[in-house]
């Protein structure tokens, strides 16, 4: 293959983050706002950036200072912006959370009329998908027309140019008018992917199924069937789960072991894990290594207050896992 522009291309969310300033108490006693950026397509490629990768972004933000204010942290970290419309009638989202650790996270997201999932047909003839290694897209950004058919062709030409189409199932209840949807939606898009990223949650749901023994297995098992070769299983403090089929639908797995942190904020770290494991599978690493490097990435963020502000860099993962290499030694 020939080499390319870029090495990824994330498509969808973006949203200016508010989160609390103070730690461990309820919105009602919040005062103070400490103000970063996110979505998860914009938060992995902000991460992939900072890890060395070329990284292009196709969202979309409204012609208001939320969406200056987006545009100006991309651009400082020099993630490629100059695919991302303004969509003069509407607004960019916005999230609000307060932070109760160690398990209490509660957000609140303003998606009503929002830019990115305008995202339109035209958009997506003018990114650079066959210019990119790898399209990243996800489950909210098929959650509501025009996005859902923009998502869907950006999957269709990628698949025509060779790009590799890397799926995060995002589930957002909030984002969908009828959260039945979900699953068949996000199954046919899976259709056209080589690889889904999801917690135990989002498997379910994108498997149409409710929560109980059996029904994860089942759940990955209708995840596999629509032909992806990879499924990653994100299992926070236990870590994550490689699953491939073997061509006879049975999975194959493969435990990868989380490093053990102290959580601060855990809304971010599922785009943590993702951007570290993408620069390891964009670099040709066996699947447990990059994982495994997703692990480290996911872990460093859960110490943190945000998401993408706060992503770490090569140099930052390096030191961390040497430090568990030597407590381990």
């Amino acid at each position: 293959m020939a080499e390319r522009t870029y090495d990824i291309l994330c498509m969808g969310r973006s949203s200016i983050d508010l989160y609390a300033h103070q730690i461990g108490v309820p919105m009602t006693e919040v005062t103070s706002f400490d103000a970063y950026i996110g979505g998860c397509p914009t938060n992995v490629s902000v991460g992939t950036r900072r890890l060395g990768l070329r990284s292009v972004l196709l969202t979309a933000v409204g012609a208001d200072q939320v969406g200056d204010f987006v545009l100006n942290f991309l651009d400082r970290e020099t993630v490629e912006t100059r695919f991302i419309p303004r969509k003069p009638d509407r607004r960019t989202s916005a999230v609000l959370m307060s932070i109760q650790p160690p398990d209490h996270f509660p957000l609140t997201m303003y998606r009503d009329n929002c830019a990115d999932i305008g995202l339109t047909i035209d958009d997506v003839h003018a990114a650079p998908i066959g210019e990119s290694r790898l399209l990243f897209i996800t489950g909210t950004g098929v959650s509501q027309e025009p996005s859902r058919s923009a998502t869907f062709l950006a999957a269709e030409i990628a698949r025509e140019e060779g790009t590799s189409v890397v799926v995060d199932l995002d589930y957002r209840p909030v984002a969908w008018q009828d959260i039945r949807a979900f699953g068949p939606t996000v199954r046919a898009l899976l259709r056209g992917a080589d690889l889904a990223i999801g917690t135990e949650e989002e498997v379910l749901a994108a498997g149409g199924m409710a929560a109980g023994p059996e029904s994860l297995d089942k759940a990955i098992g209708a995840l596999l069937a629509t032909g992806i070769g990879v499924l990653i299983l994100k299992r926070g403090e236990r870590g994550a789960t490689i699953y491939t089929s073997d061509g006879a639908g049975r999975p194959h797995l493969t435990d990868v072991p989380a490093y053990p942190i102290e959580v601060l904020n855990v809304l971010g770290a599922g785009d943590a894990f993702a951007s570290g494991f993408l620069y390891g599978y964009l670099q040709g690493w066996p699947l447990d290594r990059s994982v495994r490097l997703g692990n480290a990435t996911g872990a460093i963020v859960v110490t943190r207050h945000g998401c993408a502000n706060f992503m770490p860099t090569m140099p930052e993962v390096d030191a961390f896992t040497a430090g568990y290499r030597q407590s381990e030694g």
